[in-house]
């Protein structure tokens, strides 16, 4: 189950049929289930994937139960090889690549111009794709059936690589490799290094969704998805906020870090002039991306408290009863995460567009981007469809500047509302699903006879999933519309919402599998 929903749910039920969940991994695979035999000569798109089963590498599943402690190791481990694997392309010069999509980054953990490319943005694609698929019935899958299961991840993973590839020859065909000098010129590299471009981030996907699917099938804590975004989203701010490390800019040297540079600037310059190039600079991190990355991440914390009790009991023993908790949030940061999903895509798309058929005219109105002529690191959106829907600090007219923060909010809350209002529907954690989990595991509600339990659910959740999501994209609205965070806001808010629910995987495991035995509940009980 995907734990996004396990948080929103405050509860630890698993759907039966395990449909909520971008990778579909679970920890039932102990058992095994009963396979049904297909019907002779019937043919779905599933089985399609079977010639391609034994040519993807695969993680197996651990032929014993994962201990406490092995499980914070490999989650550990599988995010550290993650990181580490963000080193710069071979024949990359990564401090002279104009990068068009740094507001767009953060929550899937990505990095211009290294392996990390496109980062989390191939595998969260193909989980939503494939997610949305099964969830319409649009394909005939058995979430019961192990081997159904494995054939879906396949598909997941071989989507994965195949988007990976045809955006990394989109990119290379667009010169979005080719270094970036002082003079806005640019040198056209050879189709020997496009082709290692190509074979490197096409590679680094399929062991990134490896990285992701050793998580997924219980060695770790999961899905990986959520380990990663969580480590890189924080790393990110804390190297935003603190860091040390310097680079050279068009003003010299300067830290990556907001706090450090208004240290620097303290020591260096007037003090009116160093406070507000610490809040202004617009190359690194300021202090107004931070302030207002904070303001967020206060908001997200409040509206995660919020939430509505059933009261529930044991249909076979009458004196224990308990309430089943349903937050605000319930789907979590997932549809803020599946808009911003949506319009990365986009942009990838649309810049390469624009770029490789940039002599045909109609082509520019999908996106007009502009050399940054101050520093020269980046793409900013000036004009286009795709203008409207982003972060763009610039615009081609006041006109452009003034109507796009509207149509941006308006894009994201929409899509963000009705992507919630969908996802419990196909994800197996509607209120008809968590009846019949209730059921299954005789349990109802108080006051409420067994066929009502569906139907005093379904007035709880559709309310909770939408208004949780309007309240989260409203929130990253605020200060992503101005252009104050530049993305910041949006990865830390996410990061924070998939650390909460990474906790509380970590909590429930501690809590039922004897942790508290195991050396790390040690050092948990003496703190």
């Amino acid at each position: 189950m995907h734990p996004y929903t396990d948080q929103a749910k405050g509860g630890t039920h698993r759907p039966a049929d395990g449909r909520n969940t971008i990778d579909t991994t679970e920890e039932s695979t102990y058992r095994v289930p009963v396979e049904p035999t297909p019907a002779l000569g019937s043919v779905r798109l599933l089985d399609l994937a079977k010639p391609f089963v034994s040519l993807l590498p695969e993680v197996e599943y651990p032929y014993q139960k994962i201990e406490f402690d092995e499980k914070i190791v490999y989650t550990i481990a599988s995010v550290a090889v993650y990181l580490l694997a963000g080193l710069p392309l071979s024949n990359v010069a990564q401090d002279r690549i104009a990068d068009p999509f740094g507001w767009l980054r953060v929550p899937f953990a990505s990095q211009a111009g290294t392996a990390l490319e496109f980062g989390l943005l191939p595998i969260v694609t193909a989980g939503f794709l494939w997610q949305t698929l099964a969830g319409f019935k649009i394909i005939k899958i058995n979430f019961e059936s192990r081997s159904d299961r494995e054939l879906f991840q396949s598909w997941q993973k071989l989507t994965a690589v195949l988007i990976a590839l045809v955006y990394a020859v989109l990119l290379s065909f667009a010169g979005y490799f080719d270094p970036v000098d002082q003079f806005t010129s640019q040198a056209t590299l050879s189709i020997w290094s496009k082709l290692t471009y190509i074979v490197q981030l096409t590679f680094m996907a399929l062991i990134t969704a490896l990285l992701v699917e050793l998580l997924d099938k219980g060695y770790g804590f999961g899905p990986g998805i959520l380990a990663i975004i969580t480590v890189s989203s924080s790393t990110q701010f804390v190297t935003s906020f603190l860091g040390f490390t310097t680079t050279l800019t068009a003003r010299g040297f300067e830290s990556h870090g907001a706090l450090i540079q208004l240290i620097r600037n303290l020591k260096n310059k007037p003090f009116g002039l160093a406070i507000y190039d610490a809040f202004t600079r617009d190359n690194l991190a300021n202090l107004t991306q931070i302030y207002a990355t904070l303001a967020a991440l206060a908001a997200g914390v409040y509206f995660g408290n919020f939430r509505v009790e059933v009261p529930i009991k044991s249909a076979k023993v009458r004196s224990m009863a308990s309430v089943y908790p349903i937050k605000l949030l319930y789907c979590g940061a997932l549809p803020l995460l599946f808009t911003y999903a949506v319009l990365y895509n986009l942009n990838i798309i649309g810049f390469a567009l624009t770029r490789i058929f940039s002599s045909v005219q109609y082509v520019q109105y999908i996106g007009n981007w502009k050399l940054d002529e101050f520093n020269f690191s980046t793409y900013n959106l000036t004009s286009g469809l795709l203008y409207f829907v982003s972060a763009s600090p610039k615009g081609a007219s006041p006109l452009h500047y003034l109507v796009r923060p509207v149509t941006f909010s308006l894009f994201v809350i929409v899509v963000s509302t009705v992507f919630s209002k969908l996802w419990s529907n196909i994800s197996g954690s509607s209120g008809k699903d968590i009846a019949k989990q209730f059921k299954e595991q005789d349990i109802t509600l108080i006051g409420h006879r067994d066929t009502a339990v569906g139907k005093e659910l379904g007035k709880i959740i559709p309310v909770a999933s939408t208004t949780g999501a309007l309240i989260v994209s409203a929130v990253v609205c605020a200060v992503e519309a101005l252009g104050f965070s530049s993305g910041l806001a949006v990865g830390a808010l996410i990061g924070l919402l998939c650390a909460l629910t990474l906790l509380e995987s970590v909590m429930t495991e501690y809590q039922q599998s004897g942790g508290m035995a195991s050396q790390f509940g040690q050092m948990f009980q003496q703190r």
